[in-house]
């Protein structure tokens, strides 16, 4: 196996357990786990086991500004903490596959932010990929109007938006520092931030069931740690551009999983809807990608 094809193995590896994410905290849900006791583990198991592989690891020793440390705390202390709860809140009101759809509408998002943030002009190509994209959530959400949950929905849409102003603002202050580091400091910001809001909300507890307790853990390391380590294995070996397209295989594993296990159909209109959002998806990412294809990225850490 040559070094491009274990890449595209790894990054669409890091895909599945992405994919496989808003399954697992449905599961969880049903154990009796809320939304703020499942992210708070989440993260805390997570950012321990990051540092402890960074303090094994003991290559990763980086000078960081006042400035890049000012980014890191707002980002995992304030920006990921919301939009991690925004997402995780929606899946609770609407099916997993819906849901992971408007996540993934997050690529318009960055070019329409980046469009305003760097004052740079929208091609043809991106102007029909966003269009295609748009027209498809149309097809899904209008072939439904009358059963779908809109709170649910606007929850949704909602970190969608706010996953993209994490993209754009880490690729504009901290893209220049590792990787691993920036994940690792992330996520410890956010756990800490999760923490402080369970504990001032008096949500926390662990009053919930043994299946329960597996699908945190489970949350943990096959849709966190594992897809991340990964995807920075793929990233090196294929290179951004490449990475980000094949991440394009994320909410094709949700929307698969969750017709297989919680029976969620769909009519050939959303289907065709699906498709448009997807086909639309991937044209921003690879029309995007080619402009920085050779400049330093900033990875953003995945829901």
């Amino acid at each position: 196996m040559n070094r491009f094809t274990l890449g595209v193995f790894f990054v669409i590896l890091s895909a599945v357990g992405f994919g496989v994410m808003p399954i697992i905290a449905k599961y969880a849900y049903q154990g009796g786990v809320n939304v703020d006791t499942l992210l708070t583990l989440r993260f805390s198991l997570a950012s321990i086991f990051f540092f402890l592989y960074l303090w094994l690891k003991k290559g990763h020793h980086v000078s960081i500004t006042k400035k890049e440390w000012f980014a890191l705390a707002l980002y995992g202390g304030v920006i990921y903490a919301v939009i991690s709860i925004l997402f995780f809140w929606s899946i609770q009101f609407i099916p997993v596959s819906l849901a992971s759809l408007l996540l993934y509408t997050y690529p318009i998002f960055v070019v329409v932010l980046s469009i305003i943030v760097e004052r740079t002009g929208i091609s043809k190509m991106l102007g029909l990929a966003i269009l295609l994209s748009l027209l498809g959530l149309a097809l899904v959400l209008g072939t439904s109007f009358q059963s779908i949950n809109y709170y649910g929905v606007l929850l949704a849409v909602l970190s969608s938006i706010g996953y993209a102003v994490h993209i754009v603002l880490m690729n504009r202050t901290v893209r220049k520092l590792p990787p691993m580091i920036t994940t690792a400091f992330v996520i410890l910001f956010t756990a800490i931030s999760q923490l402080l809001f369970g504990i001032t909300c008096g949500t926390l507890h662990t009053d919930f069931s043994g299946s329960a307790w597996l699908s945190i853990f489970a949350l943990c390391f096959v849709s966190t740690i594992l897809p991340l380590l990964t995807f920075f294995l793929g990233l090196q070996l294929v290179g951004p551009t490449n990475a980000s397209i094949l991440s394009t295989f994320e909410p094709i594993v949700t929307i698969l999983l969750s017709a297989l296990l919680f029976h969620e159909t769909f009519t050939l209109l959303q289907l065709l809807g699906i498709a448009a959002v997807l086909i639309g998806a991937f044209l921003v990412v690879k029309g995007g990608n080619k402009k920085s294809a050779d400049e330093p990225v900033a990875v953003a850490e995945k829901l």
